[in-house]
């Protein structure tokens, strides 16, 4: 996709985060979903040479020998995922964070944020060990509530729901040069990291809390750590400052086997990346994502999660309207050879173009709230619909009028000779238009309008018919009495047909919006029990990982933690274990003041047709698959 990396936020020389168009351009064009990985750390920490290993390339971030920080801002390589089909791989290299030139600590922990923010799975390199100073490095997370929130309305517990949305944390430590010993005993890797990030306790002094805090948001925002010890590459100095042009061979093979290492624990467990109500992100989106936080953060000081989800759910859910809608266009101009003979082909082919514009409404749609877009959707449809219905009707009418034009050729020009106003002439006249109506009737193709503009014209030639009647000296006056009836009784019987043929036309119509209604609220429900079912489940994720904490925290004899997580743990339990009625009567509810709006005629199926989908499937619907 890209051949090198580019700036997706630039930091300017006034110190402020710009989107760069560019990149977003490039994000634009990918439908697929994303994983994203972004490392951060202190500048010259050789975070750029992971990055091109995860791309799969020698060459591509800067590397930055010099003792000049290298990377401003944050810069994006986009490459085909290695190990997950049909998924992009965004790898993002950030500004080294203390950056003595830059002189402002708001940028860093403006750069730490969005990362944040935009990523899948969040790399922290540093170098050495992980000890106090280590540690201190990374007092942005201490900054996080500061420059995040959750939700748009205070809510005082809500880092507790921080790591339902942030990514998994891998800590990579460079230049590794101790072993892995915790109190004489050999620990690996994560024992390593989990032991550095204990508390001190009792916590008695500023100092103490001072040394727990940032362990203790380590903890509490990121649901999985991971840690990764890196040997120097090569004991060669010139080496160091040569990475991105030496050959493999030339750096220590312990050092390649943990960069392996690293790479694939990354491949295999950054996921696709998720907003708020389990949403995966493709490229296009992330772009947006991109744009919308920095722009957050520039202007309101800190970035809402709940507020930025909300933003991109209705620039997408308005460009799914729009994509539905026009495919359910593009098709039917295709495939629909107007006029049809009957409405059901014209109906038959609609329903299932209409099946194809809500699945792709449907895919496309994000956290619809109270259905909105879906009304939109509906409205639309039945619009373009109705359209369609005028054009057929349209193409019927000129298909109609044109056949009686070229049948009564010979019967206007009697008309304007007068071969009718002789005696006996009327029995020629009504003779002539039997004759004309049998050649209408045989003839194929006419379409829906063929009785309405065949009445239409008989009608128009009623009062002819009686002046030539009147004028007929063949007939008595007791058989002209008799002919006018009849007369009559035929436009009667036409007209008949022509209502008939127009109530049957609704009642096919009424039955086809019922079953239009009916597609959509079960697609609906449907979908929305599914986005149910993958937030239980990471719910009952985030449970067992909040367990874990809590069990982390009872072993070191810190009550207070472990209660505090024990809270949380019942919170979650209490919010998802919500059942039954509880759950989808809101949504029955809504749903039906969606097809009143666009069906009011038939709103009387709607509640029917979803409480029999709500006791068919029930709560089976919210089952894990």
């Amino acid at each position: 996709m890209m051949d090198r990396p580019v700036c997706l936020i630039e930091n300017t020389k006034e110190g402020k985060l710009v989107v760069n168009a560019k990149a977003v351009s490039i994000l634009s064009r990918i439908g697929q979903p994303v994983v994203v990985v972004s490392i951060v750390g202190l500048y010259r920490t050789g975070k750029s040479y992971l990055m091109n290993k995860l791309a799969g390339a020698k060459k591509g971030f800067n590397l930055g020998y010099n003792v000049q920080a290298e990377t401003k801002g944050i810069w994006m390589w986009c490459v085909p995922h290695p190990t997950k089909t049909n998924h992009t791989l965004v790898l993002l290299d950030t500004e080294g964070l203390g950056d003595v030139e830059k002189g402002d600590k708001k940028n860093d922990i403006w750069i730490f944020c969005l990362a944040v923010l935009l990523s899948s799975a969040l790399v922290y390199n540093s170098k050495g060990t992980i000890d106090q100073d280590a540690i201190d490095k990374l007092k942005f997370v201490g900054d996080i509530a500061d420059l995040i929130k959750v939700k748009s309305h205070d809510n005082e517990d809500e880092e507790a729901e921080f790591s339902m949305h942030f990514p998994i944390f891998i800590w990579a430590v460079r230049d590794f040069h101790l072993r892995l010993n915790v109190d004489g005993r050999q620990v690996t890797e994560d024992d390593y990291l989990e032991n550095a990030l204990k508390l001190r306790k009792p916590e008695k002094t500023t100092r103490d809390a001072d040394y727990n805090r940032p362990r203790e948001r380590l903890h509490m925002y990121f649901r999985s750590r991971k840690c990764f010890v890196f040997d120097q590459p090569s004991a060669k100095k010139e080496d160091l400052q040569n990475m991105d042009n030496i050959s493999e061979r030339e750096l220590k093979p312990e050092f390649l086997e943990q960069t392996k290492r690293f790479c694939d624990y990354v491949f295999r467990e950054a996921e696709a990346k998720r907003v708020i109500g389990m949403v995966t992100v493709t490229g296009n989106q992330l772009g947006k994502l991109a744009a919308m936080y920095t722009e957050s953060i520039m202007t309101s000081k800190f970035a809402c999660m709940e507020d930025v989800a909300q933003t991109l759910s209705d620039m997408e859910n308005a460009a799914a309207v729009q994509e539905a809608a026009q495919h359910y266009e593009n098709k039917m101009k295709e495939n629909v050879v107007f006029p049809t003979e009957t409405l059901e082909p014209f109906l038959e082919l609609s329903r299932r173009y209409e099946n194809e514009a809500l699945q792709i409404f449907l895919k496309r749609s994000l956290k619809d709230k109270e259905q909105r877009f879906q009304q939109q959707y509906m409205e639309l449809i039945e619009q373009k619909k109705k359209e369609f219905c005028l054009m057929n009707e349209g193409k019927s009418r000129e298909v109609c009028e044109a056949l009686i034009k070229k049948l009564c050729g010979d019967y206007e020009g009697a008309l304007s000779k007068g071969s009718y106003t002789i005696p006996g002439g009327h029995d020629k006249f009504r003779k002539d238009l039997k004759e004309i109506e049998d050649k209408y009737h045989l003839e194929p193709g006419k379409g829906l309008q063929a009785e309405t503009v065949l009445k239409e014209y008989m009608v128009s030639q009623e009062s002819i018919g009686n002046t030539i009647l009147k004028s007929d000296e063949a007939l008595s006056e007791k058989e002209k009495e008799i002919e006018e009836e009849k007369a009559r009784k035929k436009v009667e019987e036409m007209e008949q047909k022509v209502r008939e043929m127009e109530e049957c036309l609704k009642n096919q119509k009424l039955e086809d919006n019922k079953m239009s209604v009916e597609r959509n609220m079960e697609g609906l429900f449907e979908k929305i029990a599914e986005e149910r079912r993958l937030m239980r489940a990471e719910v009952q994720r985030v449970i067992a990982e909040k367990e874990r904490e809590q069990d982390f925290y009872e072993k070191q004899g810190c009550q207070k933690q472990a209660d505090m997580y024990r809270a949380q743990i019942q919170d979650l339990r209490d919010k998802e274990n919500i059942q039954g009625p509880a759950w989808y009567t809101p949504i029955v509810d809504t749903c039906k003041k969606v097809a009143q709006a666009v069906f009011p005629a038939v709103i009387d199926v709607v509640g029917v047709v979803l409480q029999a989908k709500v006791e068919k499937f029930g709560n089976s619907l919210l089952k894990p698959k």
